[in-house]
Parts: C-alpha cells; structure tokens; sequence
C-alpha cells in the first residue's frame, strides 16, 4: 500500500553539490550547499541548479552569470553542511572550512580543491520559479581527480563516495554498482 505524502522536489535520493561564486565587493569567492541538482541535457552539456531568491549565492550568480559545482565526498560532510547552514553574505566560507579555493580554467569562480569532480559553468538562462530561482548552466569544462578513475577512464562512484540527500532531511551515501550501461541488450552478467 502507498501512501501519500507532502510533494516535495526531491528526487529521492538527491545529490549534495557545493556551489562555488565570486563576490567582487567582498574580494571573495563563497559556497553554498545545495541539493536542487540535475543533469538537464547531453549536448550541449547543461546542469540545472536551484536557489533559493533570498540566498546570498543568488545574486553572485546572477550577476556574474557564473558558477562551479563541486561534488564532495562523504568525509567532508561537516564543511558541507556547515557551508548550507551559514551565510557568505557574513562569513567567508572558505576561511572557515577546510576547503581550498583554486583557479577554474574558464570562469571566475574558483573550484574546491578537495572536491574530486568540478564541472565549470556558465549561466544559459535562470528562470524564477516561486521560492527558487532555477539557473541552467552549460558545463565548460570538467575536472575529474585521476584518484576517482576507473581502468577505462570512468568515475567510480565508490571512490568518490558522494553524499546524498533523502526525503527524511538526512544524509546518505551511494550503494554499489548493479550493471553497466547496455547490459539488458548483451550477454554481460547483471554486475560486473
């Protein structure tokens, strides 16, 4: 039997990213926490985010048309959360974590060192969609820690361990692989 429940726009599970900005004013890059994520199309390659129209990150992005997603592993959960629950617009989050601002390599914003993948985008369109302001970010380069890759090249998830995001406001981690892309149309066993 199913129940209902309040909608909600979570994807169960979502993926927890952190943002990364430029504030000309304050001469400082910020962070935000955000778990409204998600691939949106393939080509060209575009990532959709969603802030809040009252955060501090908003307005940096939306004034610098810019932005990095980094993707953290499970043991920075407490700089993550930390960067979610207080404001940039007060705190240089950078100072106050153990995260490492360094230079992306076509926008402004800098990347996070520790994070393991950083995709650099740049705003296409941003569309206001009542508590949230929906941007949508073409991916202008991806930066993927060699420590993270399989032997042909792919992202294994369980290297990178990324944190997840469930209905029940908890954090979580990925489980393991269940098959490769395709195996329904080969001979290739369910897991590999």
């Amino acid at each position: 039997m199913k129940v209902e429940r309040k909608p909600l726009p979570l994807v169960c599970p979502n993926p927890v990213i952190l943002v990364t900005t430029q504030d000309k004013k304050k001469n400082r890059a910020n962070i935000i926490t955000l778990t409204l994520v998600g691939g949106i199309c393939w080509n060209p390659p575009i990532i959709g985010i969603g802030i809040g129209v009252n955060q501090y990150s908003k307005g940096l992005v939306e004034h610098f048309k810019e932005f990095v997603v980094n993707i953290p592993s499970a043991e920075m959960i407490k700089d993550v959360e930390f960067c979610g629950l207080v404001s940039g617009r007060e705190i240089d989050k950078f100072a106050n974590t153990g995260f490492t601002p360094v230079s992306s390599t076509k926008v402004k914003p800098p990347m996070i060192k520790e994070c393991l993948m950083n995709l650099e985008c740049k705003v296409i369109k941003s569309i206001p969609l009542g508590s949230n302001i929906l941007f949508l970010g073409e991916v202008v380069c991806l930066h993927v820690d060699e420590s993270i890759l399989d032997n042909k090249g792919g992202i294994n998830l369980e290297e990178a361990n990324p944190i997840m995001f469930n209905l029940t406001n908890s954090y979580w981690r990925i489980g393991g692989k269940i098959a490769a892309y395709g195996f329904s149309q080969s001979k290739e066993s369910l897991i590999d």
